[in-house]
């Protein structure tokens, strides 16, 4: 069993290893090419995010709406570890399956609808 983090930290894969550290190239971790191409596209608009500060909290949220599904879906794609997601435009950990089962934070946080996987 692994301990995986999914965040958006700048110059990161995505995914990191929550139990030893660092961060993990997708194919190392097996992860389906969907779901690297997904998480790809999901790391360059944080990263444009984060570039400009952070300014609109809308988008923080969106972004963070879509971590938490990539977190899910890894789940499904590798029931036996533990996920996590932290958003690195709040510094908080906002999914985390292996201690909550779910949503960690406010009402700001939850998925508008939207399915679990997107």
């Amino acid at each position: 069993m692994r301990y995986l983090t999914v965040d958006g930290y700048f110059d990161g894969t995505g995914i990191r290893d929550a139990a030893n550290g660092g961060y993990l190239e997708h194919d190392e971790v097996g992860i389906s090419p969907d779901l690297s191409k997904r998480i790809d596209v999901w790391l360059e608009q944080y990263w444009k995010e984060f570039i400009k500060g952070f300014p609109d909290r809308d988008k923080v949220v969106e972004l963070d709406e879509e971590g938490i599904r990539i977190a899910r879906r890894l789940k499904k794609e590798f029931p036996e570890d533990k996920i996590g997601y932290f958003s690195d435009a709040r510094m908080v950990a906002l999914y985390d399956e292996k201690v909550h089962g779910g949503f960690r934070s406010g009402n700001d946080c939850r998925s508008k609808g939207k399915s679990e996987d997107g």
